[in-house]
């Protein structure tokens, strides 16, 4: 079995709205099995690029966020997990380093879902939703943004 080893970064990307209260973006999109869940916007890290640079880049490039409104407040942390690529050929093992960050968007343009490649059906995303923070609690999301939000909220 073959072993692939991976740097990501992601984003929690969060708005202060109309009554004040902060909202957190999620992108929806389809799993492998065509059920409909809720991510937070990620994305490889290319070559030499870094990983604060990717956040902002791909956030832009998913959600049509203007990259000029979007501010990294803060470095959150390093995750690493392991999974089976089952939806690959071979079925290879990948061994990811997420590089977690908290994103402020400072303007009221809504995202804009754009279509992907017809050949990644399954990583389309197909809506967004700004949700409460305590909203949060009741979705299940990896890794636990909840539990990064409430131990970073001072910094939004």
């Amino acid at each position: 079995m073959s072993r692939i080893f991976e740097k990501s970064s992601w984003g929690i990307i969060y708005r202060e709205n109309v009554f004040w209260n902060f909202e957190i973006l999620l992108l929806e999109r389809k799993n492998q099995k065509g059920k409909s869940i809720y991510v937070l916007p990620k994305w490889r890290i290319e070559n030499e690029e870094k990983a604060k640079e990717t956040a902002i880049r791909e956030i832009s490039e998913e959600t049509w966020l203007p990259i000029e409104d979007l501010e990294v407040i803060k470095f959150i942390t390093k995750i690493n997990f392991t999974f089976i690529a089952t939806y690959l050929p071979d079925s290879p093992t990948i061994n990811k380093d997420v590089y977690l960050f908290l994103v402020k968007y400072t303007w009221k343009q809504e995202p804009v879902i754009v279509e992907k490649d017809p050949e990644e059906k399954w990583e389309r995303f197909i809506w967004f939703k700004w949700f409460k923070i305590e909203e949060l609690r009741w979705i299940e999301l990896k890794p636990d943004v909840y539990s990064y939000i409430k131990k970073n909220i001072q910094f939004m």
